[in-house]
């Protein structure tokens, strides 16, 4: 995961295509959030599903369709490209466009200019291309069903994103990240046990356990009994549990302190006797952002503070803990 990281920062700023290239789960699309981000675009990032869009509408929501290009075209409408112009169009399951709509894409993506359905005007457009595909390309390619001049022209750069048992340095760091978009934070005894778990559905089930663990807590830190609950309200395989072994024994010490002192970093360095500079550098090599790690710090004390103010409002009105 390393490798895709460091891609995406060389490639993200940059206007050439990125195709993603992994199984179900695995966070394509949040990569590809990632990469609109990193970009500096300032127009929308739009999402497309290739494999929802019925088979005969690929072309006029892709590109639009004009007033009355077809029977129940009653007015305008702007397709995914025109809304994101200046940003990134994000073309999710990829392989299942049609071969002709792969031929107007190419086009369109050659010229750099759509034209509507129904409409005469070309219209001149700035989307950079993220697409996502699930498999390999070559075997549809070979087998007729995907053209290869349209793999060339959207394989400007191909990340390739591994399951997330093979990458289980990234199971804490996307954990506590989720957990920190909800406001939460994660002990010590919760973080273990999800390193504990391979998930299988990759950062997706992870992605909706912390959502789950997180509605079982009253307040912002996740326990242990939460997440253990949370993964077996998805349905959890016994044989997906196991202790992990592949986290090195400095990391793992780092990270337990961070999570201990709730990523002050500082308090963090003190407690393991080592420099700061040191739990910079090694958060960094795992992937983790110093800036991210303080905004985790910042949501565990003011957790903290809002704990120990409803304590002492239930004291002085005599409710017990």
């Amino acid at each position: 995961m390393r490798r895709a990281r460091e891609l995406v920062e060389r490639y993200a700023p940059t206007a050439l295509p990125i195709l993603l290239v992994g199984a179900t789960g695995t966070g394509k699309e949040l990569l590809a959030h990632h990469i609109h981000r990193r970009s500096g675009r300032v127009g929308r990032f739009v999402p497309v599903n290739c494999g929802a869009l019925p088979r005969e509408m690929v072309e006029g929501l892709l590109f639009g369709f004009e007033r009355g290009a077809f029977s129940g075209a009653v007015k305008l409408h702007r397709g995914h490209f025109e809304r994101a112009d200046g940003g990134t169009v994000f073309l999710d399951e990829l392989l299942a466009l049609p071969l002709e709509s792969q031929v107007k894409l190419l086009r369109a993506l050659d010229a750099g200019e759509i034209t509507r359905l129904g409409g005469e005007t070309e219209r001149c457009v700035d989307a950079r291309v993220v697409a996502a595909v699930q498999e390999d390309v070559g075997d549809r390619i070979t087998g007729g069903d995907f053209r290869e001049d349209f793999y060339q022209r959207l394989a400007g750069v191909r990340i390739e994103l591994p399951p997330l048992a093979d990458r289980p340095e990234d199971i804490p760091l996307l954990a506590i990240h989720f957990a920190a978009c909800r406001g939460q934070v994660l002990e010590p005894a919760a973080l273990r046990e999800v390193r504990r778990y391979e998930w299988p559905g990759n950062a997706r089930e992870l992605l909706l356990a912390m959502e789950r663990a997180g509605c079982l807590v009253d307040d912002g830190t996740v326990s242990r009994a939460a997440v253990l609950e949370a993964i077996a309200l998805g349905g959890s395989d016994p044989r997906h549990h196991r202790t992990p072994v592949r986290c090195s024994d400095e990391d793992q010490r780092i990270l337990d302190a961070c999570v201990a002192t709730r990523w002050d970093l500082g308090s963090a360095a003190r407690t393991l006797g080592i420099h700061l500079a040191t739990v910079y550098r090694r958060l960094r090599a795992m992937g983790v952002s110093p800036r991210e790690a303080r905004v985790q710090g910042l949501l565990g004390n003011a957790n903290s503070q809002v704990r120990r103010a409803n304590s002492r409002a239930n004291q002085s009105m005599g409710i017990g803990n």
